[in-house]
């Protein structure tokens, strides 16, 4: 009796460690938002393609769902899904990639597990800012490698200088309370930034969870302070420059991030570099029509790629 009570408390446990590591991986997994057919529908994978969209530092993949929507109609709603993608530290992927180094290279390997957990690799990756860097760096280490991928207004390079301020932004929200008693009082909280700014970062502002009326930050400061550090430091024109077919380079025409020296390598490479008219680092909310025509004409028909 007693030889089965201690296997069945075998199987038991062996079935709870198992249930533990799944629950784990999950929870590894960057969370997203599927526009279009799920993932476990009942469609002709032939005919349907999907589109990553990866936004940019202290974002979110909701940020992407105006464009997301407008995109898949240019495109064709019955061929296409588009899946916004809360990067490592943001919106509810707060929590992915806790305990360890978070870089842009182990962004883009978060990507490829997620490609991998959904079954779907996708035909196109967009990203914008930190997450154009992650594209291109995803380019070459996906499992398999997407055909078309796009950096919108993202250096490919390392990035210098800070010339927006985004340290200093990221400093005087690490000095802030952990909770936030309104968005008003975060706007008298840093006088410093313009109203537009404060805006922005109160726009990644959520209630606490227990139900107050206090509000806390979506993401997680630290792994973004990380990930802007490796963004600097990263140099990623092995991506554009080793067989860069498919690689495809947005810069806003009126966007201060870029050199003469970046244009010019970014025109003599075999990417194919763009200028949106317009436009300044939001891309997509500054001429969303002329980004979404950029696209709309070089993405070709699902059944193509």
């Amino acid at each position: 009796m007693s030889f089965f009570t201690a296997a069945a408390r075998r199987v038991v446990n062996h079935r709870r460690r198992a249930l533990t590591r799944a629950l784990s991986d999950h929870a590894r997994v960057l969370a997203h938002e599927v526009h279009g057919a799920p993932f476990d529908s009942k469609v002709d994978a032939d005919a349907l393609s999907t589109i990553f969209i990866l936004h940019g530092l202290m974002g979110a993949g909701r940020n992407w769902r105006t464009f997301a929507k407008q995109l898949r109609q240019r495109l064709g709603e019955q061929d296409w899904r588009v899946v916004l993608v809360d990067l490592r530290g943001h919106g509810a992927s707060a929590s992915v990639g806790q305990g360890a180094g978070h870089g842009v290279v182990e962004a883009a390997r978060d990507v490829d597990a997620l490609a991998k957990m959904v079954g779907t690799a996708p035909s196109v990756v967009v990203g914008h800012s930190l997450g154009g860097k992650i594209a291109l760096e995803y380019s070459k280490l996906a499992t398999t490698a997407p055909k078309q991928t796009w950096s919108l207004d993202s250096v490919p390079g390392r990035v210098e200088a800070d010339p927006h301020g985004v340290a200093e932004v990221l400093s005087a929200i690490r000095a802030l309370p952990r909770r936030i008693p309104s968005r008003k009082w975060l706007a008298q909280a840093l006088p410093q930034f313009s109203a537009e700014l404060v805006d922005w970062i109160g726009s990644n502002l959520k209630n606490v969870r227990d139900g107050g009326s206090e509000l806390e930050l979506v993401f997680n400061l630290d792994t973004v302070m990380q990930l802007y550090d490796s963004y600097q430091k990263t140099d990623s024109w092995h991506a554009i420059e080793d067989e860069a077919s498919g690689i495809y380079i947005v810069k806003a025409e009126n966007s201060t991030r870029w050199s003469t020296a970046c244009v010019e390598r970014l025109k003599n490479s075999s990417a194919n570099f763009q200028v949106l008219a317009n436009a300044g680092h939001w891309v997509h909310t500054d001429n969303p029509n002329g980004l979404l025509e950029i696209l709309a004409t070089s993405i070709p028909k699902s059944r193509q790629l």
